[in-house]
């Protein structure tokens, strides 16, 4: 029978976690090895678990947090007590949470018994460090995989940008022909995000349909994600739908959603409708929502607006960042008022990075300023010397003034730095595939037509 001691202490140091108490549940458990009882498998679990919380915490030292945990593993190793399934599943955890993956990865092989949480936990270490090649060959490996499984390994490949690999593992899930898994809510919010990152519109509309046949939305919490969906993949309409409908998901990241979208797709005077919505029912703006009411007034040319906006981001209690930066920088370019753009980017709380001398060059060049220009392409060169783009912008805006005697110096410059302009590239999706067209490239298989098309397209504009 287990010690009274043992039992209470470890009731004591569970109510203590359970409470988010995790320094106090650790403290128990020092103070029962102190007295000399020895823990059995449930106390070490609850240790470990707590052990988990405190590494996570940004308040210690990594080397405070990791010694809780190093601690419990040393009793483990010293006292001969064999862990059970659930010690060893924390153990991995905790050193994952430590960074150590190579140690959580020993302690997953050593395993005599492992249990479906057991390869899910390895999994989620290596995604939570972005070894997405390790998590998936984990994956194929283990004997049974839940929903916990797929759901992990798809938000590992979009946590890495691996947007079109992670639809693709989805649809691999939902076909009940190859998977007997039955997808849930965060599968479809998972995969949703996919679609997003991936700019995959029609794929995001057979989620939806799919979502909407198996009534996965009954209770609205995947309308968040349905309108980020939506708004990212360029169907604002389709997002407004979905806003509109469920009112009950009009919380601050909705809005904020909404009015960074309609600001992005040209419909700035709808954005600053939005957030005036936004105000009238109680939602107090955060930071991202003043980028999109920013965006939306440089859209619109009203720019004695935006400057009553940014001027006014303490009263929110918001500190202005970089983003808000760029977007008053965009906002006064756009004018032409540079003079006064550049005495805000002197006056920044930061240093300006590439973003905000990027748009400040560019609003120099439509505005045919070469000395204010000169010292954004400087500042530019300055924060990446291997980058080409503010020569290029430079040399445009040399051309454009017909300076050829600066033009022909900046590019002598170029050449006898070997810089190199890196060509665009640009992507479309067609029947659920993203087929992808880089400058000056003849790779696709459909070149020939593509281009048959766009001439005949030209033609007709020009005819027209």
């Amino acid at each position: 029978m287990p010690d009274p001691g043992l039992v209470s202490r470890t009731a004591m140091a569970r109510a203590h976690a359970a409470s988010g108490q995790a320094a106090q549940a650790l403290a128990v458990f020092r103070d029962m090895i102190a007295d000399g009882v020895l823990p059995d498998n449930v106390a070490l679990a609850v240790a470990l678990a707590a052990c988990h919380t405190t590494a996570s915490l940004p308040a210690a030292g990594m080397a405070a947090a990791r010694r809780p945990g190093k601690m419990v593993h040393a009793i483990i190793v010293t006292s001969g007590i064999v862990p059970d399934v659930f010690v060893s599943t924390e153990l991995i955890r905790v050193y994952g949470e430590y960074g150590e993956l190579a140690l959580s990865r020993r302690l997953f092989d050593a395993m005599p018994v492992r249990s479906t949480v057991s390869w899910n936990a390895m999994v989620h270490q290596y995604i939570r460090h972005s070894n997405v090649g390790d998590a998936y060959e984990l994956f194929l490996a283990m004997p049974r995989r839940d929903v916990v499984s797929w759901n992990t390994m798809i938000a590992g490949y979009s946590l890495v940008g691996r947007f079109m690999e992670a639809l693709e593992l989805s649809r691999q899930m939902i076909s009940p022909s190859s998977c007997p898994v039955y997808p849930n809510g965060p599968t479809m919010s998972t995969v949703l995000a996919a679609c997003a990152g991936a700019g995959c519109l029609e794929t995001g509309i057979w989620v939806h349909a799919f979502v909407d046949r198996n009534r996965m939305n009954d209770d609205g919490s995947l309308d968040r994600s349905l309108i980020d969906m939506y708004v990212k993949c360029g169907s604002i309409e389709k997002a407004l739908q979905v806003f509109e409908k469920a009112p009950e998901a009009r919380d601050l990241y909705s809005w904020t959603t909404m009015i960074c979208g309609l600001a992005m797709h040209g419909r700035a005077a709808d954005a600053l409708k939005m957030f005036g919505m936004m105000q009238d029912n109680g939602i107090h703006p955060d930071d991202v929502t003043l980028v999109g009411v920013l965006n939306a007034c440089a859209h619109c040319g009203l720019v004695d607006e935006g400057l009553r906006h940014f001027y006014s981001l303490e009263k929110y209690a918001i500190t202005p960042k970089i983003e808000h930066y760029g977007c008053v920088i965009d906002l006064l370019g756009r004018v032409g008022r540079l003079q006064e753009a550049y005495n805000i980017i002197r006056t920044m709380r930061m240093k300006p990075n590439a973003v905000i001398w990027g748009a400040f060059l560019n609003a120099c060049k439509v505005h045919s300023n070469v000395e204010l220009g000169e010292i954004a392409a400087a500042e530019l060169t300055r924060l990446d010397p291997g980058d080409p783009w503010a020569k290029v912008m430079l040399s445009s805006l040399y051309a454009k003034l017909q300076d050829w005697n600066s033009l022909a110096r900046e590019r002598r410059e170029m050449n006898n730095l070997q810089i190199k302009k890196t060509p665009g590239c640009s992507s479309i999706e067609l029947d659920g595939e993203v087929h992808e067209f880089v400058a000056g490239g003849f790779q696709h298989p459909q070149h020939g037509e593509i281009c048959t098309v766009l001439e005949n397209v030209e033609a007709q504009t020009h005819t027209g």
